[in-house]
């Protein structure tokens, strides 16, 4: 318990205190009147315990004596039946010799009710059974509920080679049976066993003298602590003491268990304790007054004193700790929550001035500082931060609150502080403010404008904006704004690029929901600047189209010889036909019969070469990318076109297995011509020395694509990986842009392109492209089958 200094006592408990030096001298009669009381009593409970002993006494000494003649009267049965085994081993014994000697021995000892000859297979082969027992029957003769018992004796006397005794059991009419097993052997040959069955209630009876029985209340105990048998029927809470001994035999945890009662009332001890009682009531009488007297005066100081250790147990099971220092700065005391929180023990703080054990080294100055200021009253209310020393030597800090000490006239008498430790939460708020700063660090260095924004009812607020949107958007949430309806309503996780007008510049933007630290719903937007990288990306777009038109041009110088032969037969047919058709006219002879033929083959030759300089036309014509709706068998017939005046000038054959029925692309028909062109032309290249003289060109359904293949017969591939690396070439004029620009054009329309061994020599080129639903029939794409289609 703390400590008070006497000067803060309050003058009622001190007013309490000269009363209860007073009571003394009024508690002296009855101070006498107890010792009369107790010395009375002692001896009449001298007396009692004296009787009690010696009743005690005697119990024991009957109890043992009849445990002693219990014991050797069966220690005489089981000798008797020992003997009986031993004649029945020597002698060619008769059963009517063996009922004779058992009926003796059950003369001798009335308690045996049955005297059996049992066999080693348990098998009873003569029973001596009295006339008055005429109705029981042998426990091994008739399996029971106790049968358990009596093989387990059994087994024990025949494998032990020792007389064994059966755990108690009851037999059909209730009553308490016990079995006694003595084994029978010859050579060491196990013959069987004589079997005795007692009755426990006849033990009792016979061999507990009658004296015994009608002073005490005799039992017999089995292993569990139950009475079997009971010489009386009285209630075991009315003894005033209980003996018991062990039975062995019979052994198996039996005790003979004895109770006593009072039997009379001793005049003189009842006398004395009347004489005692009649004194008490008159000395009791006499002190009634002063009871009275002295009652509300004792309720007062119990009240008082319930009163202070409510108070004092508050104290004590605070959490804070308490301290009350006097006008000086001297401490007067202390709870056990600041001791505990300190380390050091009351009686090592009461009564020390400052500077105090708790103040940490080097730090005195500071410590100084917050006491003074709290001894002059100037504390905050809010209290003070500080820091202390345990005794250990480890620091803490704690937060200190003030208040004055007022006695009961309203006069200070010191400082009351209350102390908590603040170290846990000061550890995880400095934890917090650094990983707030961390965090704000790393999105304040951000190249990205992120915002917050809530809605209104006067439109967007801007709750958060890090320092990339302050400097390219501002600090208000107009930038915000103009951003969100830049994605159209799209307002999802993907990124969508939009363009300022407010700043020239473009951003990709991103939104998301949140729920703000009130619980509102908010939309975060997070906006790259892309216009650096979107001014690349057009030029890198521009730049990829002049290489596929350089590309194209490139095939078209390429093929110039062979599309120059394939116009010049057109050219000398229309010159030829020309010249014939002069050569009419000039003869005079203008039948129309004979002109309209050359005529007509004239014109069919020019639109054939028409068509050819049509599809170069196109084939070299510089235009934006327009995907559409295409059929894709059109696309290779136009590249078989081109390809196949190369193909006739090497007398390579191109073989199509498109199916007519193959669903339309959606595709830029000419970049895909140009894929298929430069396929067919590398393959046609591949076989220049090549004795295969076959291309294929075929195309199948594969789930949501169609893939097309293009089959050559050539050389194969020399080094597969660096295939679709720019300005790798294996031929000697080439400049290595071919097949790059043909995977830039196949990725662009979300497909694949790659290469693959051909099994038969040569290679596989095999590009995908998305394949779009027919609108009429819908459906998945059917299976189709195609018949080749030869080109020579």
């Amino acid at each position: 318990m703390s400590t008070v200094h006497p000067s803060n006592i309050p003058a009622p408990f001190k007013d309490l205190g000269r009363l209860r030096r007073r009571s003394w001298y009024w508690l002296t009669p009855a101070i006498a009147l107890g010792l009369f009381v107790c010395v009375m009593g002692s001896i009449l409970w001298w007396l009692d315990a004296r009787d009690d002993a010696q009743r005690y006494g005697t119990l024991v000494r009957d109890v043992d004596w009849a445990q002693q003649s219990m014991r050797l009267r069966m220690l005489a049965a089981r000798d008797r039946m020992g003997a009986l085994g031993r004649d029945l081993v020597r002698t060619n014994m008769t059963e009517g010799r063996f009922l004779d000697d058992a009926r003796e021995l059950q003369v001798e000892h009335p308690e045996i009710i049955h005297v059996a000859w049992i066999n080693a297979d348990r098998k009873a082969v003569w029973i001596s059974t009295p006339d008055r027992r005429a109705g029981q029957t042998f426990r091994m003769s008739a399996p029971g509920a106790a049968e358990p018992e009596a093989f387990r004796a059994f087994e024990i006397a025949r494998d032990e080679h020792r007389p064994a005794y059966s755990r108690p059991y009851r037999g059909q009419y209730n009553e308490v049976y016990l079995d006694l097993y003595v084994p029978v052997f010859q050579d060491e040959r196990f013959l069987g066993t004589l079997a005795t069955v007692y009755s426990v209630d006849a033990i009792l009876q016979h061999l507990i003298p009658q004296e015994t029985q009608h002073k005490y209340k005799v039992s017999i105990l089995d292993g569990n602590e139950m009475p079997l048998v009971s010489s009386s029927s009285r209630a075991d809470k009315g003894a005033i003491n209980a003996y018991e001994v062990p039975l062995d035999p019979p052994g198996n945890g039996m005790m003979l268990s004895a109770r006593g009662y009072r039997t009379q009332t001793d005049t003189s001890q009842t006398m004395l304790v009347w004489v005692v009682v009649s004194l008490s009531a008159v000395i009791i009488w006499s002190l009634f007054a002063l009871w009275r007297h002295t009652r509300f005066r004792s309720q007062a100081e119990q009240a008082l004193i319930a009163e202070t250790a409510f108070r004092r147990a508050m104290e004590n099971s605070m959490l804070t700790g308490m301290r009350v220092l006097d006008m000086e700065g001297r401490i007067t005391y202390v709870n056990p929550a600041f001791c505990r929180m300190m380390g050091w023990d009351e009686a090592d703080l009461l009564g020390r001035p400052p500077p105090y054990p708790y103040w940490p080294q080097g730090d005195h100055a500071a410590q100084w500082r917050n006491t003074e200021m709290l001894l002059s009253g100037n504390a905050p209310s809010s209290g003070f931060e500080m820091e202390a020393q345990r005794r250990d030597g480890s620091i803490f800090f704690a937060r200190m609150y003030v208040s004055p000490l007022l006695d009961q006239r309203g006069v200070q008498t010191g400082w009351m502080t209350s102390m908590t430790d603040i170290t846990e939460p000061k550890r995880i708020r400095e934890a917090l403010a650094a990983a707030h700063e961390r965090f704000m660090t790393v999105l304040e260095g951000l190249d990205d404008a992120i915002s917050v924004t809530a809605e209104t009812a006067k439109g967007s607020e801007l709750l958060f904006a890090n320092k990339t949107y302050r400097r390219v958007l501002g600090s208000q949430p107009t930038g915000h704004d103009e951003l969100s309806a830049g994605r159209r309503g799209r307002f999802t996780d993907e990124a969508i690029e939009v363009y300022s007008s407010s700043t020239h510049r473009w951003f990709e933007v991103r939104h998301r929901m949140l729920q703000w630290v009130d619980g509102r719903r908010v939309r975060m937007q997070v906006a790259r600047d892309i216009t650096e990288r979107r001014a690349s990306e057009e030029a890198s777009r521009a730049q990829q189209e002049k290489i596929q038109l350089t590309s194209r041009l490139i095939t078209m110088g390429e093929m110039a010889s062979s599309l120059a032969h394939e116009l010049n037969q057109p050219l000398t047919a229309i010159n030829n036909y020309s010249m014939g058709v002069v050569a009419l006219v000039r003869a005079g002879d203008t039948d129309p019969a004979k002109l309209l033929p050359a005529l007509e083959k004239t014109t069919a030759q020019a639109q054939r070469a028409g068509m050819i300089i049509r599809r170069i036309r196109e084939f070299v014509k510089r235009s934006e990318p327009k995907r559409q709706r295409v059929s894709l068998p059109t696309i290779v017939d136009n590249a078989v076109g081109f390809a196949g005046i190369e193909s006739r000038t090497r007398r390579i054959d191109i073989i199509q297995k498109i199916p007519e029925q193959l669903p339309d692309v959606l595709a830029d028909p000419i970049l895909i011509e140009q894929v298929v062109l430069n396929l067919m032309k590398n393959g046609l290249e591949a076989m220049q020395d090549s004795e295969g003289r076959e291309l294929l060109v075929e195309a199948n359904v594969r789930e949501d694509m169609v893939e097309v293949a293009v089959t050559d017969t050539g050389h194969g591939l020399a080094d597969p990986e660096r295939l679709f690396e720019p300005f790798y070439s294996t031929k000697s004029e080439g400049m290595g842009m071919g097949l790059n620009i043909c995977r830039t054009i196949i990725e662009f329309h979300h497909g694949r392109l790659w290469a693959e061994a051909n099994p038969a020599g040569g290679t596989i080129f095999k590009f995908t492209l998305p394949w779009v639903r027919p609108i009429l029939p819908t459906g998945p794409a059917p299976e189709l089958e195609s018949a080749p289609k030869e080109l020579t």
